[in-house]
């Protein structure tokens, strides 16, 4: 079971959302300091407060994770933040 799951429809192309997500890890590995490896549709997101999964399909963005301590205590902070995101980068 995970601490925080996310579901996010949309309606881009399966290369398009690619690339979106792609820059979205991107920007959470520089700003975080997160590993973020690409296994096909999904990327594994390692740190040592984290450990979670985006993964991609033709409707939908799933992000789910386990949380260390000190972000459970912000869990709903973290929730509405990665919303957020995902709402700004994918219907732009």
């Amino acid at each position: 079971m995970s601490d925080l799951l996310i579901r996010r429809r949309h309606g881009l192309s399966m290369p398009d959302l690619q690339r979106r997500v792609s820059q979205i890890a991107e920007k959470m590995t520089t700003r975080f300091g997160a590993q973020c490896e690409h296994e096909g549709d999904v990327i594994l997101i390692k740190h040592r407060d984290v450990n979670g999964t985006i993964t991609m399909t033709a409707n939908e963005v799933i992000i789910e994770a386990q949380l260390g301590l000190a972000l459970r205590l912000f869990r709903g902070r973290a929730e509405a933040e990665i919303t957020r995101i995902l709402e700004r980068e994918l219907d732009a």
